[in-house]
């Protein structure tokens, strides 16, 4: 039997905390020490001191005679883990099978500037092989450090870019880093070539950021543009898919606010969007059951798209 490595150890110990109700387990439970190897009441009190000292989500419970503790914050303790391991695919596996729950709560934990990580949806890339590649660590390495990058990417160099977060989002992991003219992009990690020391040797300060920071909290998806105006588009479900833009339903993108639901069974939303491509895909999608209603502007550059597909089928 090979000897447990730290990151099993921890899926284990949070595994069981999670099949709890009451998140508490002590040193003597059962199930624990066999699927710890059977180890003593003592080593296990090891494994969980060992844990509290690195994160402030496990907890001793005061006045019981067996040594137990608690787990007080699950989300808190995968993030602190998250930015402190290279090795992201065991957790995630992790996190799926023990608590599904916890990445719909990290969107959300995760716009905060201080972590290195931003989620738009759960993670279901290869992380694991992705974790591997030199690019993905140097570009954590940036955001953590706050330092200037040389990015390669097909078919493009450049050089001196601030890296801000690493965000997943459309089932894809991107950089959202900032050029030489504090213009706020995202590249898709797995088309980056190439991670090199910048130029401008140093680090950047998150004041000279701060702008592309707060935007990066309320972004769309990939396309949402930086420093573009808002517009807004009205959308009509019609009634054969419209219980999916219902009022309280699942929103398909992050804008989207219930108008109405007409008498035959229609629902009119909005959508709001900096290009059209930011919100096109999800129209295409639902065809020929939603309805750009306004504005006439981007109602003509849809008709255009569904003529230029038309066009290369033939």
């Amino acid at each position: 039997m090979s000897k447990l490595t730290k990151h099993e150890r921890y899926n284990i110990l949070i595994d069981e905390f999670n099949k709890r109700e009451d998140k508490i387990l002590d040193i003597y439970d059962e199930q624990l020490r066999e699927r710890l190897q059977g180890k003593s009441p003592k080593t296990i009190q090891r494994y969980f001191e060992e844990f509290m000292n690195e994160h402030n989500s496990i907890v001793e419970v005061e006045g019981r005679k067996r040594k137990t503790y608690k787990l007080i914050n699950p989300i808190d303790l995968f993030i602190e883990t998250f930015e402190h391991f290279e090795d992201l695919g065991w957790l995630f596996s992790m996190a799926q099978d023990a608590d599904p729950s916890i990445f719909k709560e990290l969107e959300e934990y995760t716009k905060d500037s201080k972590h290195i990580y931003q989620f738009k949806n759960t993670p279901f890339e290869d992380t694991k092989t992705l974790e591997e590649k030199e690019t993905f660590k140097r570009l954590k390495d940036a955001v953590k450090n706050r330092e200037y990058r040389k990015i390669t990417f097909k078919g493009s160099v450049e050089d001196n870019l601030k890296c801000l977060k690493m965000i997943y989002m459309e089932n894809n992991w991107y950089i959202a880093y900032v050029n030489s003219k504090d213009k706020l992009l995202f590249g898709r990690v797995s088309f980056i070539e190439r991670v090199d020391y910048a130029s401008n040797v140093g680090k950047f300060q998150p004041s000279s950021v701060s702008n592309q920071l707060e935007f990066l909290k309320n972004i769309q998806n990939s396309m949402t543009l930086y420093g573009k105006e808002k517009k807004i588009t009205k959308i009509k479900a019609l009634p054969y898919i419209a219980k999916y833009f219902d009022e309280g339903m699942k929103l398909r993108l992050s804008s989207q606010k219930f108008i109405k639901k007409l008498k035959d069974g229609s629902v009119i939303f909005t959508l709001e969007y900096t290009q059209p491509m930011e919100i096109l895909p999800l129209i295409q999608s639902w065809m020929p059951n939603l309805l750009i209603l306004e504005p006439e502007e981007l109602k003509e550059q849809y008709i255009k798209k569904l003529q230029r597909t038309i066009q290369n089928m033939q």
